[in-house]
């Protein structure tokens, strides 16, 4: 099966470096499908696999897990080094920020590179990867995208494990947050109060602020949510 596939794609290739005059969007997708099918053809032998072995924390903890949601792997959608491959058996350490799968044969867990991943969903979470620059305030890591229009949110789930002292006794206890980030044409903007939301969405900070207060949102009290409405809203007003 992988070979017959690979003489497939010696003849569809070529077509993705036709100009994009002669190639539409269709062929495109058609081309891209056809490489997809041949990566997951290739079973253990393909790319997913190369990574090393995931690492567990060299403790118990007492309370709480690592991971984003549930603590069980869940079927995920990657896309890793431009291929993507569907129903992937997924778990996502946002303690240490790295995307675990299990090998081909199901025996160990492999922590993905992480700068060979595009993106990836979760059921009802898409992630992708962002990267530090000069001229903006996030780190390089993972964000899951909250909403994509013309003011683009994100948010960067974490979870910190901390010692707790009770008793005379010492429990490891995993606390969560998640910091918020807006993009704006090129840049990113830290979304951490309700000043800085509202100078996103600058000239319509105005009409915002009175959308907010009309459906009583405080982003003190649901700061995701007043985000969410924000950008939606400055998206209805600025059609």
């Amino acid at each position: 099966m992988p070979r017959r596939l690979f003489y497939i794609l010696l003849i569809c290739i070529p077509s993705l470096r036709l100009s994009a005059q002669a190639v539409d969007s269709s062929s495109r997708q058609n081309a891209s499908k056809i490489i997809d099918v041949y990566y997951q053809s290739l079973g253990e032998q393909a790319p997913l696999y190369n990574g090393s072995q995931y690492i567990e924390v060299p403790f118990i903890i007492q309370d709480g897990h690592p991971f984003f949601g549930s603590p069980g792997f869940v079927n995920a959608r990657i896309q890793f080094d431009g291929m993507t491959f569907d129903e992937v058996p997924t778990l996502y350490d946002i303690v240490r920020d790295q995307v675990v799968i299990l090998d081909y044969h199901k025996y160990y867990k492999i922590n993905l590179p992480a700068e060979k991943i595009q993106w990836f969903e979760l059921p009802g979470h898409t992630f992708i990867r962002l990267v530090h620059d000069s001229s903006n305030e996030i780190k390089t890591g993972f964000y899951e995208q909250l909403y994509n229009g013309k003011i683009a949110l994100f948010a960067k789930r974490e979870k910190k494990i901390s010692q707790q002292y009770s008793n005379m006794e010492i429990s490891n206890v995993v606390f969560s947050q998640s910091i918020y980030y807006a993009r704006k044409g090129n840049m990113f903007y830290p979304v951490n109060s309700k000043k800085s939301l509202l100078a996103i969405v600058k000239p319509k900070q105005k009409e915002v602020q009175q959308y907010l207060k009309k459906n009583k949102v405080k982003f003190k009290k649901a700061p995701e949510k007043a985000a969410l409405m924000a950008v939606e809203y400055y998206d209805q007003l600025t059609k």
